[in-house]
């Protein structure tokens, strides 16, 4: 996959999650609560349950769509021989994946050339 195309799916999935979420808090705004004798409190009645559904629909959508583009950046460093980055997509995603799709790597390593050996007639002196 290339890098902008997972770029484009992990930004469009991070949009569509932060609309979710916007959604979530919007549809518990007129929620009614209890709290019992020990002080807890529970939420009784969501506000607006059809937009609290929508909310999270889009969220696991837009985590779908942001995983994918994820993937598509682990297939193409390994693909292009960096381990490091890699390594590093694996271990440490959400910040790692930001820092790829605008300054990652679209090249394999410089592979330098080697000398060749010495011919057969050549004395060392």
């Amino acid at each position: 996959m290339r890098k902008s195309l997972s770029r484009n799916l992990y930004l469009i999935g991070l949009v569509v999650v932060i609309v979710g979420v916007v959604l979530l808090v919007v549809s518990l705004a007129g929620s009614t609560t209890a709290t019992n004798a020990y002080g807890t409190t529970t939420v009784t009645n969501i506000g607006n349950p059809a937009l609290f559904a929508v909310g999270i629909i889009l969220e696991i959508v837009g985590g779908i769509i942001s995983f994918i583009g994820y993937i598509g950046a682990l297939v193409r460093t390994a693909q292009l021989g960096r381990w490091g980055w890699f390594v590093c997509l694996l271990l440490l995603s959400g910040i790692t994946m930001l820092i790829y799709i605008f300054a990652g790597p679209e090249t394999p390593p410089y592979k330098g050339t080697t000398m060749p050996p010495p011919s057969s007639g050549y004395q060392q002196g």
